[in-house]
């Protein structure tokens, strides 16, 4: 397990919450009556692999607390993700529902106390690492073969429409476990792999290129989210932003996605915001016309706002937004690191 960060995994993560806040906002515009334009036709041929890359991605580094202390890992990994669900939940309903708060408080806080079950679309990606988290240490002493079998098997089912609970939490767990599952048990062969790759770049590109095409044929035929289907473009998904992460690393100019993801987090907790009232906003005024080019121009403003916010507030009392309280943490881990959003340096090798 290397130690300290890897730049080619926060430009991976970078590509992909980019490709969130992507498919948030065209999905925002099209609830309101508007047509996502071109911006469609990204977020469709994303969207088999956005997801099991985000997922594979977030377990990743998982080895080095999942068997750990207990409580350590109650605290730093659920937690820690329950903390920032319940205050960015209460903060973006206050803020987007006001009408409803002030017009019918019981009503408004019956939402609220639904949203800890159900959770709320903006918010799913936290409540679902939260869950994916809490089932990974109560089987980490089962066998790898047969978790990751079943878990196969789930989303498989899923594909196929034999799964259908009724339940938001238990669709999307049979839907995205098994690539959380595989990045936790795979994080050495995949950090192996890509010190091989990274001296190849040419073929890599080339690689890469072959990718997006065939996942683009995949899309455009509709047998994207066909069951085996589904399941192998998500692990093809994942390789190629990994082998992006690896490539777009290395150029300069695009630090900034990197700097993205190592504040991944913190920017899908914020953007739901500055989307939304930018969207009600645009709207509002009849000014809807070129819907592809206003989804993206929204997503990138509403990411770089969300990164100058939590600028804004790291040195203030709001800083609880994005770094959990010392007296709110479990006793036994009060004497290791902090528990915010931000990663931790980099470890002395």
């Amino acid at each position: 397990m290397p130690v300290g960060r890897l730049n080619w995994v926060d430009t991976a993560k970078g590509v992909c919450i980019i490709l969130v806040v992507a498919l948030f906002t065209t999905q925002g515009y099209g609830a309101l009556g508007s047509q996502g334009g071109w911006m469609n036709t990204v977020v469709n041929w994303a969207h088999p692999f956005l997801m099991p890359a985000f997922f594979f991605l977030s377990a990743l580094f998982l080895n080095r607390t999942v068997f750990g202390p207990p409580k350590h890992y109650m605290d730093r990994k659920i937690l820690h993700f329950v903390y920032f669900y319940v205050v960015w939940l209460v903060l973006q309903d206050v803020i987007l529902n006001s009408a409803l708060l002030f017009s019918a408080p019981r009503m408004f806080l019956a939402e609220l106390v639904a949203a800890l079950i159900e959770p709320r679309d903006s918010l799913l990606l936290v409540y679902m690492l939260t869950v994916f988290h809490a089932v990974t240490w109560l089987f980490r002493r089962v066998p790898a073969r047969k978790v990751i079998t079943v878990a196969a098997i789930l989303q498989i089912a899923f594909a196929t429409g034999w799964v259908e609970t009724g339940s938001i939490v238990l669709n999307e767990f049979c839907r995205w476990y098994v690539f959380f599952l595989s990045g936790f048990m795979g994080a050495p062969i995949v950090f192996e792999m890509a010190e091989r790759v990274a001296g190849h770049a040419a073929q890599t590109w080339r690689v890469l290129l072959g990718w997006m095409i065939a996942n683009a044929a995949f899309v455009g035929l509709h047998v994207a989210g066909l069951p085996l289907i589904s399941l192998a473009l998500g692990f093809a998904g994942v390789g190629a932003i990994i082998g992006f992460g690896l490539m777009l690393s290395r150029v300069k100019w695009l630090s900034m996605i990197g700097y993205a993801g190592r504040h991944c987090l913190i920017i899908y907790l914020t953007c739901a915001i500055p989307v939304t009232l930018m969207q009600y906003g645009l709207v509002s005024t009849g000014n809807i016309e070129g819907a592809g080019i206003n989804a993206l121009v929204t997503a990138l403003v509403a990411i770089a706002l969300s990164l100058g916010f939590h600028r804004l507030v790291s040195r203030t009392h709001l800083n609880v937004l994005y770094r959990r309280p010392m007296r709110l943490r479990l006793k036994s881990a009060r004497l290791g690191r902090s528990s915010g959003l931000l990663p931790p340096p980099p470890s002395a090798a």
